[in-house]
């Protein structure tokens, strides 16, 4: 072998050598990197001619289990999604603070009945009236607060997904223009590595984000996809559109994530795409999806629940009750109703006028099973006020009714008759029409309209309401837009059940009580109802259908959304009404005494009431009190919560269990690295001393020694 073939082999193992020290030294700088994969280097004969010329790098190749790593990828992106549901479950539990505190929803509401304890004792002391009102309101507003707190984590849920599409994004364009690089080098011969540690390390990111799945293709290239195969970088890129609206109430509708290929040579992006939130089974969007979509919303459906039913049940009591001295006028809320409707009432309610001592002035009572069929409301507001001779009046208009004293000092009162009290829906004439409502919330505490399906609808023939169905994973089905007939309720009913509308998905019946009921069809039960639009209005009162009926989402969970004390008591705790009159009282007689406390000793019987409430959610229906609601709320909160710590906890085990076999198989041993430091930089000596030995021996042949 000639000198120069020496010079050359030595050189190859010089340069082979100084390349694997590289290699070596880029393993150990990286043994702190997370889900870094070693590498290793594999050399390789030079024949020239038959002879050997040397060493040669044949490959670069990362140490990597093909299962290991998809298994990593999975368990991560289930452990990110536990996480991010435990960390709202933490913010929710912040929200409720201690259930033994006297400042949690429980016990505000059991405060707020030892005030009414102490009420009762002696209803004339201004001071325990203020001390009630203070009461109501601290419960009214803690669990107002707590609904909207929840509606604020679906909005911060919502932006934290815009956030993450856009890194998405951001990786698959960093994983794409990666592709094409790799399978250059891999065609021409060349490592490919440090590229292949760079997607990699994409890779990793992306799988917290959404479940993936890697798919090589051989030339170097990836595929990827989630896991239940919706295609994320194939063929062409896709770019992952969200808008999020920003803020979020009980009625929003979130948009869904969808799937849009972008051209690769022109860079356009497709106008349309597929819905991606089904397709996702892991990662941090789908924690973050589950919170906005169904944990929290039955959260606040649940609290719904609650503040309404505490709602309607201390109006309930504050309608058969009166203040002392009676107030000079009651108005009631807007329900729906106009002059012309069937009175729908049966029972008797007496209403009165009388001076500030409780004396009756003027008295009628309204038996509402005699009157003739057909009466109207207008027919019944024209008895009453013929009744009262001009001592009060009772007027109805924009579907409110009011009734206020005439006389200087007078005061007014509505009355059941113990024995038969008026009842329209399930509720007394005084608490239907909201004549002395303690309480109000965005909307109202019940939808029982007393309508019976043959009454006039009211409404005008033509208008529409337009409805989205949403299905699973927040992709809307179909939308629908129902035509208003003339005629009656029936007839309504009947087009929101057309077979080839609305009644594919669920059937719409009307209740005894006059309420709405919705109810899925076999297989829907995933489906929900969302109205779009309702250009509906009854009469002259401006409510559309969905409101008076409560159709849609947002009528459960709002009711316990600005919940509070009306103004025309909280501004005069005189007005909070503790006592009870007499329904036999006569003109001169007292129908009502400071010192009556019967109102006020309602409050205390309806602490211990047991009361029905529907499932919601994973909160089956139950009987109980309404301390025992607020006590299983509480403790599905708290469940959810634990759940969630438990499902994080195993799920991140599982991923570092992972993670450290993975890392046995790709992770860099420091023993190892050094030792293959020393081996290659032994070679390295050695090849630089056989070029040292060639140098002297030209020297010698050219006799420069």
């Amino acid at each position: 072998m000639s000198l120069s073939a020496i010079m050359n082999t030595a050189l190859t193992g010089l340069f082979t050598s100084q390349s694997a020290l590289r290699v070596t030294t880029s393993n150990i700088t990286n043994v702190n990197t997370p889900g870094y994969a070693r590498s290793v280097v594999h050399q390789e004969a030079v024949v020239n001619s038959g002879l050997g010329g040397g060493v040669k790098i044949a490959d670069v190749q990362r140490v990597i289990d093909t299962f290991l790593e998809e298994s990593f990828h999975s368990s991560l992106g289930q452990a990110r999604r536990y996480t991010v549901e435990r960390q709202f479950h933490d913010r929710v539990q912040a929200l409720l603070g201690r259930p033994d505190s006297s400042t949690s929803l429980s016990g505000r509401l059991d405060t707020l009945f030892q005030k009414a304890a102490a009420a009762a004792n002696d209803p004339s002391k201004q001071v325990l009236r203020q001390d009630l009102l203070a009461g109501v309101q601290d419960f009214a507003s803690e669990i107002s607060r707590i609904t909207d707190e929840l509606q604020r984590l679906r909005a911060d849920a919502s932006n934290q997904i815009a956030e993450r599409v856009t890194t998405i994004n951001r990786l698959l364009e960093r994983i794409d223009s990666l592709n094409p690089l790799i399978t250059r080098e891999t065609v021409l011969g060349n490592p490919t590595g440090a590229l292949e540690e760079q997607r990699a390390q994409a890779v990793r990111e992306l799988a917290e984000l959404v479940d993936i799945r890697v798919h090589d293709q051989g030339n170097g290239a990836i595929h990827i996809t989630t896991g239940d195969g919706t295609v994320l970088l194939g063929g062409a890129r896709y770019l992952l559109q969200y808008n999020s609206p920003g803020s979020a109430t009980a009625e929003t509708n979130f948009p869904p994530i969808t799937l849009h290929s972008v051209d690769p040579t022109t860079g356009n992006v497709s106008t349309d795409g597929p819905i991606l939130d089904g397709a996702l089974l892991g990662g941090e969007i789908k924690g973050l999806i589950e919170m906005r979509d169904r944990v929290l919303p039955e959260m606040a459906a649940q609290l719904g629940r609650l503040g309404g039913t505490v709602m309607d049940q201390l109006n309930a009591i504050h309608n058969a009750s009166s203040a002392f001295p009676p107030p000079a006028s009651l108005s009631g809320i807007n329900t729906g109703l106009v002059g012309t409707d069937l009175h729908g009432f049966s029972g008797r309610t007496a209403f009165k006028v009388t001076d500030s001592t409780g004396n009756v002035v003027q008295s009628v009572t309204i038996d509402f099973d005699a009157l003739p069929p057909g009466a109207t409301i207008n027919d019944v507001v024209a008895m009453i006020n013929a009744g009262l001779g001009g001592a009060g009046t009772v007027t109805f208009a924009n579907g409110r009714m009011s009734f206020a004293a005439a006389g200087a000092g007078n005061g007014v009162m509505i009355v059941d008759d113990p024995a038969n009290p008026s009842n329209r829906g399930g509720r007394g004439f005084s608490h239907f029409f909201g004549m002395n409502d303690l309480l109000e919330a965005k909307v109202p505490s019940h939808f029982s309209t007393g309508f019976k399906g043959t009454d006039a609808h009211g409404f005008t023939p033509g208008s529409t309401i337009s409805f989205d169905v949403v299905g699973a994973n927040n992709r809307v089905i179909r939308s629908v837009t129902v035509t208003i007939p003339a005629g009656d309720f029936n007839d309504i009913l009947a087009e929101l059940n057309d077979p080839a509308g609305l009644g594919i998905y669920m059937n719409f019946a009307m209740n005894a009580d006059g309420s709405l009921s919705v109810t899925p069809k076999a297989g829907m039960e995933d489906v929900k109802l969302h109205v779009k639009s309702d250009t509906t209005a009854r009469g002259d009162t401006g409510l559309g259908f969905s409101r008076i009926f409560g159709l849609g989402e947002r009528f459960l969970a709002d009711q316990a959304s600005g919940l509070k004390v009306r103004d025309a008591v909280a501004n005069a705790p005189q007005r909070l009404a503790l006592g009870k009159a007499d329904f036999n009282a006569g003109i001169g007689q007292t129908a009502l005494s400071s010192g009556n406390n019967d109102g006020a000793r309602a409050w205390q019987e309806l602490e211990l009431q047991i009361l029905s409430f529907d499932a919601v959610g994973e909160l089956s229906a139950m009987k109980g009190t309404l301390a025992q609601y607020s006590a299983a709320i509480l403790g599905n909160f708290g469940l959810r919560a634990a759940q969630a710590t438990t499902r994080q906890a195993d799920t991140v085990a599982l991923a570092t269990e992972v993670e450290t076999r993975r890392n046995d198989v790709s992770g860099v041993n420091l023993d190892e690295e050094l030792s293959n430091m020393i081996v290659f930089q032994n070679s390295y000596n050695a090849a630089t001393r056989i070029i040292t030995t060639v140098r002297e021996m030209y020297d010698a042949l050219l006799g420069l020694v």
